[in-house]
């Protein structure tokens, strides 16, 4: 998707994002990464863990939660990885990759 379409969508309110699952040194390693509007800030959502031992750890926080003022610097915190780039970057199939009320007070 281009980039200026993906902004259209993240300025009207849609969740759009990436969820990844990889093989790294023969673990499965699940990558998300998601932007949404949310009361005019935009909130970044970020989580990478190890499905394979997910369930050992899981009460260590993996997720990050970060608001910006623009979508373009939402878009600019996304580091490339595992041959993901922001084009890449759709709305969610199934699930939302995050809920966007847990994190509503982010957005002040």
């Amino acid at each position: 998707m281009e980039i200026s379409r993906i902004i259209t969508l993240i300025e009207k309110g849609r969740q759009l994002g990436v969820r990844k699952y990889v093989d790294t040194d023969g673990n499965c390693a699940a990558f998300i990464f998601a932007v949404q509007k949310v009361g005019g800030r935009y909130i970044v959502y970020s989580d990478e863990f190890c499905v394979d031992t997910y369930y050992e750890h899981e009460l260590e926080s993996t997720e990050s939660i970060t608001a910006y003022d623009t979508a373009a610097e939402a878009l600019d915190s996304f580091v490339p990885k595992y041959g993901i780039t922001v084009s890449d970057f759709c709305p969610p199939k199934g699930n939302k990759y995050f809920d966007p009320d847990i994190y509503r007070g982010c957005e002040t």
